[in-house]
């Protein structure tokens, strides 16, 4: 089996970030959330935005949103696909911890 021909990845990333400059379209947001060392639960959310800036997001450019957070002891895994939505300006992605830091993303697109 393959993959989506031509998709990107932004990698990892725990805070906000300008993903992608330009048009294209999202395919999926990806989280993982843990116990962090301290023993403190990792819950956060992040909300992708078609624009290039923290002061240009609003909830009127918003395209995915997607919240992870542990159950139990251990870690919790969540994805959203989003069949392509596109973008016109870029992927800016806005991360909020709720509880720990090191929830971590990743998105896919093209």
């Amino acid at each position: 089996m393959t993959g989506i021909g031509g998709c990107r990845s932004s990698g990892a990333f725990t805070a906000d970030a300008l993903l992608v400059r330009g048009a294209g379209k999202l395919i999926s947001i990806t989280g993982l959330s843990t116990i962090s060392e301290d023993e403190e639960d990792d819950t956060a959310y992040v909300v992708l935005h078609d624009c290039l800036t923290a002061g240009a997001a609003s909830a009127a450019n918003t395209i995915g949103i997607l919240y992870v957070g542990t159950t139990a002891i251990g870690s919790n895994y969540a994805e959203s696909d989003f069949h392509g939505v596109k973008f016109t300006h870029g992927l800016f992605a806005e991360v909020t911890h709720v509880t720990g830091i090191a929830t971590k993303f990743l998105v896919t697109f093209n």
